[in-house]
């Protein structure tokens, strides 16, 4: 069977076996690209899909399955013939018949070689050429004659083959051509937006899988990006792929649920609640509020979360982005802050700062992953997508 089509079923075989692009691409040697491009080919060559993408892994889809019942029933030999009659092999152009070449007629005999005397029996040209025949003198050895036409025959070659020019340097008439650059591979762009809370998650991710397909490039949109952000992106095709904040899924394009990240409450090692077992949303009823400041995506995103829970915030004592002037004014006032992500994890570690424990469990912000609609098929971004998702 063909190379392609025996690549496409090695493929095909390992994503059976393992279930994700990712640990494919790294048992076959090849990149996540080449993996879902194979099985793009593959299924286009069958008429059918083979497999599904569900929750950053591979799976097969009922038709794919009865595929793998039908394939592991047949003995070695039957597999192979029937890829073979499946998809034949491609004629081979280095096979087809080909027309005749013309000879071009031999080169007239130069003035100065009109002085040696013809030969006086036919000159061997070849095998069964003209002029050759078994009772020949010619048959076994080569005479003066013969040795006198082939010093004619490369001579009138020689002077009927262009010489090659001197080199520029050699020739000052001629001006030396810069040499042609290399001929470059095309780099496939791609735009990947998050907010900078979510990048760090996959940081290295992303630096993997730049590795490990340099013909793909990738620019960063960092920016606080939540649903609405995203889909004004994608319209205007700013952004392929986008990691955004939600509290849930977005009406207006297709995503998935990536992880959640609890809200946290914080207050000052030194107020009241710092010590209580269980806090419900009557204990901060009268208790002030430190705020993001305005227009922070996180702000709105919590304000909207808690009060899903029961805990609307009243005004904002202090509203900023700088958490250290957030630290002091918790540490040294009753009040409380509220955050999620990794801005609650560094919050939490400092200094004289206690985390709150919420009676009936906090709300969590969801993190998404979104493909453009009309990139949801591209094999490109399907496998960034896919390599970041695990």
């Amino acid at each position: 069977m063909s190379a392609s089509v025996m690549q496409q079923f090695d493929i095909f075989a390992q994503l059976v076996a393992s279930g994700n692009i990712v640990a494919s691409a790294r048992s076959l040697g090849l990149s996540p690209v080449r993996i879902v491009e194979a099985m793009n080919s593959l299924e286009d060559r069958l008429g059918f899909r083979i497999f599904a993408m569900a929750n950053g892994s591979v799976e097969l889809t009922d038709t794919g399955r009865k595929l793998v019942a039908a394939l592991g029933s047949m003995e070695i030999a039957a597999q192979e013939k029937w890829i073979d009659d499946s998809f034949p092999l491609p004629a081979d152009p280095d096979k087809m018949t080909r027309a005749p070449v013309r000879q071009p007629p031999p080169p007239t005999e130069s003035p100065q070689l009109r002085d040696i005397p013809p030969s006086p029996e036919p000159v061997p040209t070849g095998s069964h050429g003209p002029g050759w025949h078994a009772s020949s003198p010619f048959a076994g050895s080569a005479s003066p004659t013969a040795e006198r036409s082939k010093a004619q025959k490369a001579e009138n070659k020689a002077k009927a083959t262009p010489r090659p020019s001197p080199p520029a340097e050699q020739n000052p008439a001629i001006p030396a051509s810069p040499p042609s650059p290399p001929a470059q591979d095309a780099v496939r762009q791609v735009v990947l937006a998050s907010h900078p809370a979510i990048f760090s998650h996959f940081q290295e991710a992303l630096v993997a899988f730049e590795e490990a397909s340099p013909d793909i490039g990738i620019t960063m949109r960092l920016a606080g990006i939540g649903a609405p952000e995203v889909a004004d992106l994608f319209a205007r095709n700013l952004a392929d792929i986008a990691y955004f904040y939600a509290l849930e899924e977005p009406e207006r394009f297709l995503s998935r649920y990536a992880w959640s990240e609890r809200i946290s409450l914080f207050v000052g090692e030194g107020h009241p609640l710092a010590g209580k077992d269980g806090i419900t949303a009557a204990d901060l009823a009268d208790t002030p509020y430190v705020a993001l400041a305005p227009g922070n995506l996180a702000r709105a995103l919590i304000e909207e979360a808690l009060a899903g829970n029961g805990l609307h915030v009243g005004p904002a004592l202090m509203e900023t982005d700088n958490l250290y002037e957030i630290m002091k004014q918790v540490q040294s006032r009753p009040c409380y802050f509220a955050a999620f992500g990794p801005m609650a994890r560094d919050f939490g570690k400092m200094s004289g700062i206690v985390r709150l424990p919420w009676a009936q469990g906090l709300p969590q912000i969801q993190v998404r992953q979104a493909v453009r609609d009309d990139l949801a098929n591209d094999p490109a971004i399907v496998a960034l997508a896919e390599f970041l998702f695990r």
